[in-house]
């Protein structure tokens, strides 16, 4: 897909970049527009996960490569963002589209949503089997800070998975503010990634 960012796609040893660096390091950017706290939070978060390695799932990281590719930004480009964890004894992967931060001009430094769509339909097609599919109004139960979004939550087992185990998927409609900003809008309109 065109200007579609998915990280990790084109890297040579996928298995080694997994290993050592924290998941959404593609979207954690320290930006001179970050507050001083975020940016203390941000590395406190990186330091506590740099020794921690992925024990994701070969099959695991191979959905969320396909699940990233089913974004289409309305824009000429966007940075997908994924947040992936083992939570109550199954994984649980959270997507959203990475905001825009305005570069120069009177707006420098405001944060726009990126807008999107997202294919539901080939998304269902990559389970076997669907326990539930539930659109939520979102609060703090996601362990994320999130203002005012939804999220298409979908629970059920995917068909590359090894075992029947039950994985959770949400679609998220904007990022978690730990996110930080994914693309750059420059004062002529132009997106670029961070």
């Amino acid at each position: 897909m065109q200007g579609l960012h998915v990280p990790g796609r084109n890297s040579v040893n996928m298995d080694s970049i997994n290993d050592r660096l924290p998941d959404s390091i593609w979207t954690r950017t320290m930006h001179s527009h970050t507050s001083l706290e975020n940016l203390i939070k941000q590395a406190e978060q990186w330091a506590e996960n740099r020794d921690k390695k992925s024990f994701r799932p070969g099959w695991l990281t191979e959905f969320i490569y396909d699940a990233a590719d089913l974004f289409t930004p309305v824009a000429d480009a966007a940075r997908v963002g994924y947040d992936c964890r083992f939570n109550e004894n199954c994984w649980q992967v959270l997507f959203y589209l990475g905001d825009g931060e305005m570069f120069g001009g009177k707006h420098d430094g405001k944060r726009a949503r990126m807008a999107f769509e997202f294919d539901l339909k080939d998304l269902l097609n990559c389970f076997k089997r669907v326990d539930s599919l539930i659109f939520r109004t979102l609060n703090d139960d996601l362990g994320l800070t999130i203002e005012e979004g939804n999220m298409i939550e979908i629970v059920g087992v995917l068909k590359e998975s090894d075992s029947d185990e039950a994985i959770t998927v949400g679609i998220l409609s904007r990022p978690p503010q730990e996110a930080g900003p994914g693309m750059k809008v420059l004062p002529n309109g132009e997106v670029e990634p961070v």
